[in-house]
């Protein structure tokens, strides 16, 4: 698995998720359109696959997630028995984009307007790559802040950007379109501090020692 930008030919993948995570009223991203702004970063995660071995259908239950670190798609090979007859492989496409993240930056902030990643691949570490390719880019740009908007109920999506110094500042009101939710806004602490630094290089070395390494593209 590897993250790299945003290509045309992504976008019809990325729609579906994005409507998949986000419903389908939700107001879509100008992909199209920003591919390209200088000021936005969109990146997405790929899985590399052949015809051999299909992708897995159902993320890693939270038991299996705690063995010995090894690279979750052999994990995943090996719960599903790879080659067995009793599963059929999807087409050798179906899954070669599994999540997405969209950053704009705004003076010295760098905000995360969407994270999303395939229902069927989340719980593989896939959101938080995304996120850390996002911190990448962010500190690379010149930003001194990260911020965000997480649903009040997603607690699972507010632990891990708590993990990577967001703290809450406050609410937006029905923020969401689907159903009125409120969002919790989160901000990080100085993205471009030593002792950010610090912090973000051990988070990145904890999760290469549980999914194995990360691989940023152009």
């Amino acid at each position: 698995m590897y993250l790299r930008r945003l290509k045309k030919e992504d976008i019809t993948e990325v729609v579906e998720i994005e409507r998949e995570a986000f419903s389908p009223i939700w107001t879509s991203s100008p992909f199209k359109r920003d591919i390209n702004n200088k000021r936005a970063c969109y990146l997405v995660a790929c899985i590399e696959t052949d015809d051999s071995e299909p992708l897995p259908l159902e993320p890693l239950l939270e038991e299996e997630e705690v063995d010995a670190p090894r690279s979750w798609l052999s994990r995943l090979a090996e719960r599903l028995g790879f080659g067995g007859n009793d599963s059929e492989a999807p087409e050798k496409d179906d899954y070669a984009i599994a999540g997405y993240v969209s950053v704009w930056y705004q003076g010295d902030e760098a905000h995360i307007v969407e994270i999303a990643v395939r229902e069927t691949l989340r719980g593989n570490g896939i959101g938080e790559l995304l996120l850390i390719g996002s911190l990448r880019a962010a500190v690379e740009f010149g930003s001194h802040v990260m911020t965000l908007e997480a649903r009040v109920s997603n607690f699972i999506a507010q632990r891990l950007y708590e993990k990577y110094s967001f703290k809450s500042v406050g609410i937006r009101k029905g923020y969401y379109s689907d159903n009125r939710e409120d969002a919790v806004i989160m901000t990080t602490t100085p993205i471009d501090s030593e002792e950010y630094g610090r912090m973000f290089r051990e988070l990145q070395d904890t999760w290469e020692s549980r999914w194995g390494p990360i691989n940023i593209q152009e």
